[in-house]
């Protein structure tokens, strides 16, 4: 919650005045908007909980997050909301609002039985999706993908009344920008809030946790990590630096004054959406490999790529990894894996380089460190050739992305030559595609002089090809920092007790 808390008015439950805290900056567009349109189904003079919570872009590092792997990423400026309001009665109601693009509203009706059982579990996942098929609505199968993440790290039980709850998408509409994570992420924390939760406890890393899990458990899907570690604890002007493993270790980077790490939609689908999963899963077949050597040699195993280092790797690590690799011989060859869950990834059908792909994440994580440092001496001296080899990083590891990882995009190339053309010249450094391959956004680091230069880039660009072009620079914050407000929308000034007493005779 902000720490504004100025107290503009007193509220009266049951005859007592009660401070009401004030809307934060960030929210108060999202209270215009609840009056409009969803004031038919929120009591706007009564208490509810307000959250807010970032999209994410990755700068470097990834799509493995294995022990040893480095990453820097950032919360955009662009936001989900969410409002919830507890029933008197055992209804569930939840309404999206989304632009058209997006494909437009939506709403779902139903009671606590519908979703939960007598018992007080979820109902399986099979009588849930029928149900949310039979209603038209599939996409309610992403409300329990967050309920069940949040259930099963015993941070929300069984409701016992029922809610309101809309959920407002101000992310770009471009694909992309963690918008999934950032909807994921708002929803979790207004559940949390629903329940009575005591701020100061909230981690926001077992919201992360719960997200993954329940994305993967629910829906079969990944959301990596570090978006959702982005979304929950970035802080508003910095950069957020993991270090992975079991227990993450996370570092905020001021932006240097001067700099602007901005964001273009290059537009179009997701230009290569099979490119992260591919990526991460030659790698760990490649890391499967060099493990078993290790072990015949009665050397310490890896715990991932990021744990080793080029040098290592170029003195003869890689010698362990094959070159290419089918699915299928992999799959017969490692009858049991050391890695969990490895042989589910694997695609018996696909061909993997693994030593490129292990290549990539070798490097990765080095440059991850190497991003860090080289900003960091440049906010310490401000000389222009440590923003230059900033750049050469982003630019490097866009290049690993072609060359191991066999990214393909034209929309996505085309924008990449307009912005390495225009260059240092132009005051721009370097760009990468973020979201390995599941977004359309560029990543581009640059002076903030650079941002008029930007802008006419993305428009030509949009001009010529008819996608993309829109550019945001806002660097967000966590939700879990300051994402949520608890209180009442429509609260009308009330005279106190004493002046409606009588007056003395």
């Amino acid at each position: 919650m902000s720490d504004n808390t100025t107290l503009p008015r007193n509220l009266k439950f049951s005859g007592i005045p009660v401070p009401v805290p004030a809307l934060s900056p960030s929210l108060l567009p999202f209270s215009s908007v609840l009056k409009g349109a969803a004031g038919d189904i929120l009591q706007l003079n009564a208490p509810m909980w307000l959250t807010r919570a970032p999209g994410c872009l990755d700068l470097v590092g990834g799509p493995s997050e294995l022990p040893g792997s480095a990453s820097v990423s950032m919360a955009t400026g662009r936001s989900v909301y969410s409002a919830i309001q507890n029933r008197d009665d055992d209804v569930i109601l939840i309404r999206f609002l989304r632009s058209a693009a997006k494909g437009g509203n939506r709403e779902w009706t139903g009671h606590i039985p519908t979703i939960y059982t007598k018992k007080g579990p979820p109902r399986s996942l099979a009588v849930l999706q029928a149900q949310f098929e039979e209603d038209k609505a599939p996409w309610m199968m992403e409300m329990m993908a967050i309920m069940i993440g949040l259930r099963r790290t015993h941070q929300l039980n069984t409701p016992k009344q029922g809610f309101t709850l809309v959920v407002w998408d101000r992310m770009p509409d471009g694909v992309g920008c963690g918008a999934e994570v950032a909807m994921a992420t708002s929803i979790a924390l207004a559940f949390k809030g629903s329940t009575g939760l005591d701020k100061k406890r909230v981690d926001g890393i077992r919201v992360a946790r719960a997200i993954v899990y329940g994305y993967k458990e629910v829906l079969g899907r990944a959301i990596p990590m570090t978006q959702a570690l982005t979304s929950c604890n970035a802080q508003k002007g910095c950069l957020l630096a993991i270090e992975h493993g079991l227990d993450p270790v996370m570092q905020w980077l001021p932006i240097p004054e001067h700099v602007v790490v901005a964001a273009v939609d290059a537009g179009g689908g997701p230009p290569a959406p099979e490119m992260g999963l591919h990526a991460m899963t030659g790698a760990r077949m490649g890391l499967e490999h060099l493990n078993v050597a290790l072990r015949k040699a009665k050397q310490s195993q890896r715990g991932g790529w990021g744990q080793v280092t080029p040098a290592e790797f170029e003195g003869g690590l890689r010698s362990h990894v094959p070159t290419k690799e089918g699915g299928k011989d992999f799959l017969n060859k490692f009858k049991k894996t050391s890695d969990e869950g490895l042989r589910d990834m694997v695609n018996p059908e696909e061909n993997y380089r693994d030593r490129a792909l292990s290549e990539h994440h070798v490097r990765e994580s080095g440059r991850a460190r190497r991003l860090l440092q080289h900003l960091q001496d440049y906010g310490r001296t401000k000389r222009e050739d440590f923003l230059a080899e900033s750049g050469r990083v982003l630019n490097s590891s866009h290049r690993s992305y072609l060359e191991k990882c066999s990214l393909k995009n034209d929309h996505i190339h085309s924008l990449r030559t307009e912005l390495t053309t225009a260059g240092r010249m132009a005051g721009l450094f370097g760009t990468r595609l973020s979201e390995h391959g599941h977004g359309t956004f560029m990543v581009v680091l640059g002076h903030a002089t650079a941002m008029p230069r930007l802008r006419e880039i993305a428009a030509t660009h949009r001009k010529k090809t008819g996608l993309g072009g829109t550019v945001f620079n806002e660097v967000g914050q966590g939700g879990v920092l300051d994402g949520w407000w608890e209180g009442v929308l429509d609260a009308n000034e009330e005279e106190s007790l004493e002046s409606k007493a009588p007056a003395k005779a």
